[in-house]
């Protein structure tokens, strides 16, 4: 079956995560017989070339320059998939929703941010203006409960979850490095929905430990972090060493954003970025985490300050445990290769061919 997938990107330093789990799974995807066609726009950065086996990459800088090849490619595909994704997310989802695609679907990778906006009745950019209905399916990065409400939400006539995932190739144990060395890390994507988390379970931590070691990783982290001997930040820390701090610390702080945390059932790629690299984790309570993890044996949870301070006195051997534990379950539910046999599933792809 051909597969066209729209809303990649390439040579953006801050979609450097997205650009890898996609080109992971539209891999696997062709290892298993289908045609796919990558639609993806390159960036300022230095682009890394590659190749689809028996497909295409059809890459370009300016969306109107290519609309007319790219619905071309669309109209004859058994699938078309748009990643509501990058600023050419709309006209994407616009070409792909009027396509000839037997199936049409859209996948929105930020479903906590899209259902939080809609309910307070404000418009959501990486959207259709007019709603999700005309797609066969949509996929959204949440579930349970909130799945639903997401439907009714976004005009959807069906939905499904298709949660973050990782690669096994690209997320996996780091190197030890003393300059990273803490008893509590944390790395967040910026300062947006996670400044009570912050300040409940990583600063009032380092104040009241004064003697243990805390590593702060982000880009604009936000106000409020203390200038304490205990506490290293590192805003500008390249992402190809996130996975030497997870290996450097002996606890992992995860933290949902405010948005995931109210909707449930939304586990971040921080989340499972953090369990690929077999590190020891806590996670802030949220709804359906327990789905993806089990607490006390493959993850902490922590409901207030004494949870993490508790879990930082643990034995060394439990936290390896743990870390141990949830990269096992990481790897065997949470893998590229996972997430293209539900997306197989979900879509009904049959195998090859161009039928």
């Amino acid at each position: 079956m051909k597969i066209v997938i729209f809303g990649l990107t390439n040579g953006y330093r801050h979609d450097g995560g997205h650009m890898v789990r996609w080109r992971a799974l539209i891999q696997a995807l062709a290892i298993r017989g289908h045609r796919v066609v990558a639609v993806e726009r390159t960036g300022p950065a230095a682009a890394t070339p590659w190749t689809i086996p028996g497909g295409d990459v059809l890459s370009y800088a300016d969306w109107d320059a290519v609309a007319v090849d790219a619905a071309a490619q669309a109209d004859d595909a058994g699938v078309a998939l748009v990643v509501a994704h990058g600023p050419d997310a709309r006209a994407a989802a616009n070409l792909v929703r009027n396509s000839k695609a037997v199936r049409r679907a859209l996948y929105d990778p930020e479903a906590p941010v899209s259902l939080t906006a809609l309910e307070a009745g404000e418009t959501v950019d990486h959207l259709p203006a007019d709603g999700l209905g005309g797609f066969d399916m949509v996929l959204a990065s949440c579930g349970g409960p909130a799945l639903e409400r997401y439907r009714a939400k976004a005009g959807a006539e069906a939905v499904a979850p298709l949660y973050p995932w990782i690669v096994p190739e690209a997320d996996k144990p780091g190197d030890f490095k003393r300059d990273y060395l803490g008893d509590l890390c944390c790395i967040v994507a910026g300062p947006d929905g996670i400044r009570e988390g912050l300040g409940n379970f990583f600063i009032d931590p380092a104040q009241r430990l004064t003697r243990r070691r805390f590593v702060l990783v982000g880009t604009d982290l936000p106000d409020g972090v203390p200038r304490a001997s205990n506490v290293l930040t590192f805003p500008d820390l390249d992402p190809a060493e996130h996975a030497n701090v997870l290996a450097s610390a002996s606890l992992a702080l995860t933290l949902a954003r405010d948005d995931e945390r109210r909707i449930g059932w939304c586990p971040s790629d921080r989340l499972f970025l953090a369990a690929a690299c077999g590190a020891a984790i806590v996670a802030d309570q949220w709804e359906g985490l327990d789905s993806f993890f089990e607490p006390g044996r493959e993850i902490l949870v922590a409901a207030q300050t004494d949870d993490v301070t508790t879990a930082m006195m643990l034995p060394r051997n439990h936290l390896t445990d743990l870390g141990r534990r949830a990269r096992k379950r990481v790897l065997a539910e949470h893998s590229a290769e996972r997430r293209v046999q539900e997306l197989r599933s979900i879509l009904d792809l049959k195998g090859g061919g161009d039928d």
